[in-house]
């Protein structure tokens, strides 16, 4: 399983929208294991909750229907969880769901599986928490690898330089999130990773998934109070 959403069902802590790209049955084992945490419930078919669909297309009615679903109030507990299998979007149907997943209903939890990330189109991809196993991809590069372990073991001043490449990319703020959270993990000594850092690396990315966040100022406060690992 992907170490990021690996390791958000294990805190149970989640962001409101995942894309899923790679192998299908793979990506739907994850949904569902997550779906399962939040919920709370075993058998998701017979929960009112959870919604599970197959579409060769997502088209314009189908984004009306989940945007009506999206903005009800769940039937049972606090949460709604949402697995949709996508093979394509429609150029209006993925400009329809802009807002959906920009503006969430509380407690409303999207994982959408596609073939690849390629599928969505950049400003609708930007909502969602990427997870790529398509090609069968190691869970991060050696490159990203190595400039997060550099990142976590500099002062905050490096720090602050290190990351002005990632101003201007909101996808690639994600990426290095992704990639610090991969990183604390390995790297912990005895199964104990730093939760300080896990959780503000969690803040930084809630906000960067917020409307119109501030990619630098989301950094610059990552290079401040992250501690020294």
């Amino acid at each position: 399983m992907n170490l990021v959403l690996k390791a958000h069902i294990e805190n149970k802590s989640f962001q409101h929208a995942y894309l899923l790209a790679g192998d299908y049955n793979n990506s739907r084992e994850m949904a569902f294991e997550a779906a399962n945490v939040l919920l709370r419930h075993e058998n998701l078919t017979s929960h009112p909750d959870f919604f599970y669909e197959k579409f060769e297309l997502f088209g314009v009615d189908e984004s009306r229907k989940l945007l009506f679903w999206a903005n009800q109030r769940p039937l049972l507990g606090s949460n709604k969880v949402f697995v949709a299998e996508v093979f394509s979007f429609s150029a209006e149907s993925a400009n329809a769901l802009l807002k959906t997943f920009e503006e969430p209903f509380e407690g409303t939890h999207f994982f959408i599986i596609v073939p690849s990330v390629e599928t969505v189109i950049p400003t609708l991809r930007s909502r969602f928490v990427v997870i790529d196993d398509s090609g069968k991809r190691q869970e991060i590069s050696e490159e990203t690898e190595k400039l997060c372990s550099e990142f976590l073991k500099a002062l905050p001043s490096k720090r602050m330089k290190m990351a002005e490449k990632f101003f201007k990319d909101k996808t690639e703020t994600a990426e290095f999130l992704d990639g610090l959270e991969v990183t604390i993990r390995s790297s912990a000594s005895l199964k104990k990773p730093n939760f300080l850092a896990l959780e503000i690396i969690q803040k930084a990315r809630e906000f960067l998934f917020d409307r119109s966040p501030s990619v630098k100022m989301i950094l610059e406060h990552l290079a401040l109070t992250l501690p020294k690992i």
